[in-house]
């Protein structure tokens, strides 16, 4: 009988669940899996499952959603679906970066002063629920950025991070994308319609 890994992702924040399911399913050939306690986060990993073209099955079991995921059974989507998390009271906070440096003036000071930026949001812990990059500032999210850790880390503080995708198409960019999901303007403008406060460098 093929060994089943467990992920439970019971009280975590969005889009946690996603990226546990995201890093438990890379290289894996065997089922999985995986326990959320909200529908949202029940959707939100079976739709990016799905995506990377593994069969989902869902049984709820009292307060909990129990996905088996089966890897394989598909090639995966072009791009990831978007991850559907509502700021939630206490952590509303969303950051909005357009371009790739900070103010305007020098490049080489724009670029430093970002990468201070990016690092600096994470004595923020809690209060960040997205971050959203779009034109230029797509690029930071792709192989080779200098800022790709500060953005992880991110990730890690439990922000969801959004990165436009018809910006990374637009700049050729799409195959690179290093960190985060692939969004669409109606969940940019959802999130930031939903937001407490914006924070734009």
């Amino acid at each position: 009988m093929t060994e089943r890994k467990t992920v439970d992702c019971r009280g975590m924040d969005c889009p946690q669940p996603v990226l546990k399911t995201k890093e438990a399913l890379v290289g894996s050939s065997s089922p999985l899996l995986i326990i959320v306690d909200s529908e949202a986060s029940c959707s939100n990993v079976s739709r990016f499952a799905e995506s990377q073209g593994a069969q989902v099955s869902v049984a709820q079991k009292g307060d909990d959603f129990h996905l088996i995921i089966t890897p394989g059974h598909g090639a995966p989507a072009t791009e990831e679906p978007a991850i559907s998390c509502a700021p939630t009271s206490g952590k509303n906070l969303v950051v909005y970066i357009s371009s790739e440096g900070m103010g305007r003036g020098d490049e080489d000071l724009g670029s430093i002063l970002m990468a201070a930026f990016l690092d600096t949001l994470s004595q923020f812990k809690g209060q960040i629920s997205h971050a959203i990059f779009v034109n230029a500032g797509a690029k930071l999210a792709v192989a080779g950025s200098a800022v790709l850790e500060q953005i992880r880390q991110l990730e890690q503080l439990g922000a969801q991070v959004l990165v436009c995708g018809t910006c990374l198409n637009h700049f050729g960019i799409q195959d690179k994308l290093a960190v985060g999901s692939v969004s669409n303007m109606y969940a940019i403008i959802e999130t930031l319609s939903k937001a407490g406060r914006i924070i734009q460098p």
